[in-house]
């Protein structure tokens, strides 16, 4: 069907957007031809209305820039939340880092998008003590929470004495300087031992296991399958809850609610999953190919969070689902994540010299005990993902969204972007119109 070309600049202006639902999808008749739903993201609400209506409140708008119902202007208009929190527009207001300590991997999975810079560098200890004065410094900052991540590049509890001295020396300078630092890592699941999950407990560091779930799925994927589960046992028994990441492709999309059923069934402590598509441009051939992968994605991915939410106890998200969640002007915060090497990327994706975009995201470096960086990249970097652009203007998760990510915008075809957007609207709308079904 068509879509209906109406003027509703009254509403956009006002951070208001009417969607016509049909314009983006069918849900099997349950909706007709002429329901809205009105978004108003600033206020986190949403409300289900007719064609009627819309005209009716767009007269309003014209005529007097306000609602002639003073309940819909407390709902919709007023007490709008401010863009932006969180983000910063200089490396001189980062609260939030990501340490690299390798670019070392035991495990070749399929998707990685940093396979082509393993090899066996690791950072340096004076990097790292380098960067973290740098980061926990009162002058730099005066926010008191900061947090810093460990991610790959490679497998970071490979380099377990460098994160462990990261940690500690991260905690004393926090201690000293009236900072709280919180830790997080991101890992396989191969390498735990009980000395690194007793410090693990000692600093409260956040975990997150990624783990394609089923069997047969991780050993062709990824691999050692039982290795991981054992890891998700020793964890489990020392109450460490981590969060599971597992990578959405063409093996597994059509699988989701059996990775519920098998985490339900093998690890029952467990309690929150993330569901995310696979990021590679090269996996699709035609933008129609990336439409069907998606659409199976979404289908399959909220039959999986309903199944979850039965259960009473598994929570299933994902980055496009927890954007609703979000206000935002540009859809990076703005990176500082510091790869093996001692470069500061605007992206964690991209992590490597022998990455095709390193030299499009390397805005500074940790060098001779200093910290180095170039503004004007940095300030270009975060500009160029931004939700200014004529396409994002009248879109109703322009401030969800923020633009879209600037390492997707590089990496595919703007055809396949297109169907990246058209994926994330019909995603997103089936969100919002859940929250009624819950009502």
């Amino acid at each position: 069907m068509s879509k209906k070309i109406v003027d509703n600049k009254s509403f956009i202006k006002r951070n208001l957007f009417p969607v016509r639902i049909n314009d983006y999808m069918s849900l099997s008749g349950k909706y007709d031809d002429s329901a809205y739903l009105l978004y108003a993201p600033l206020n986190k609400r949403s409300m289900l209305c007719s064609e009627e209506q819309i005209n009716a409140w767009r007269s309003q708008l014209n005529a007097s820039g306000r609602f002639s119902d003073d309940n819909l202007n407390r709902l919709l208009l007023d007490n709008q939340l401010s863009q932006d929190q969180g983000f910063v527009c200089s490396p001189r207001d980062v609260y939030a880092m990501t340490l690299l300590p390798n670019n070392i991997c035991n495990f070749s999975c399929s998707y990685c998008y940093a396979a082509k810079g393993h090899g066996s560098d690791e950072m340096s200890e004076q990097t790292l003590k380098t960067v973290l004065d740098f980061f926990i410094d009162p002058d730099r900052i005066s926010r008191r929470d900061l947090h810093i991540s460990f991610g790959g590049g490679g497998e970071p509890l490979l380099s377990w004495d460098r994160m462990l001295y990261a940690m500690r020396y991260a905690t004393e300078r926090a201690d000293k300087h009236g900072f709280k630092v919180h830790f997080s890592f991101a890992s396989n699941g191969s390498v735990i031992s009980s000395e690194i999950i007793n410090e693990l407990k000692r600093y409260n560091v956040k975990t997150n296991i990624s783990f394609d779930i089923l069997e047969d799925v991780q050993n062709r994927q990824r691999r050692n399958y039982k290795r991981v589960c054992q890891t998700l046992d020793m964890l489990l028994d020392n109450d460490i809850m981590p969060t599971i990441n597992s990578v959405i492709t063409p093996l597994n999309v059509s699988r989701q609610c059996e990775m519920v059923e098998q985490v339900h069934r093998r690890f029952p402590k467990l309690r929150r999953l993330t569901f995310d598509y696979v990021v590679d441009g090269q996996l699709f051939s035609t933008p129609d190919e990336l439409r069907s992968f998606l659409r199976d994605y979404t289908t399959h991915f909220y039959q999986a969070r309903d199944l979850g939410f039965s259960y009473g106890t598994i929570d299933v998200s994902s980055i496009k689902h927890h954007n609703l969640g979000m206000i935002k002007s540009r859809a990076c915060a703005g990176g500082f994540d510091v790869n093996a090497h001692g470069d500061i990327s605007m992206c964690f994706f991209v992590s490597s010299p022998q990455e095709t975009l390193y030299d499009d995201f390397i805005y500074g470096h940790v060098r001779d005990g200093r910290v180095e960086y170039d503004e004007q990249k940095f300030k270009a970097l975060i500009d160029y993902s931004s939700n200014s652009r004529d396409d994002c203007h009248d879109c109703f998760l322009r401030w969800n969204c923020g633009g879209g990510c600037l390492f997707h915008e590089k990496s595919y075809s703007r055809e396949m972007l297109d169907e990246m957007c058209r994926f994330q609207r019909e995603f997103s709308l089936i969100a919002l119109l859940k929250q009624f079904d819950d009502e």
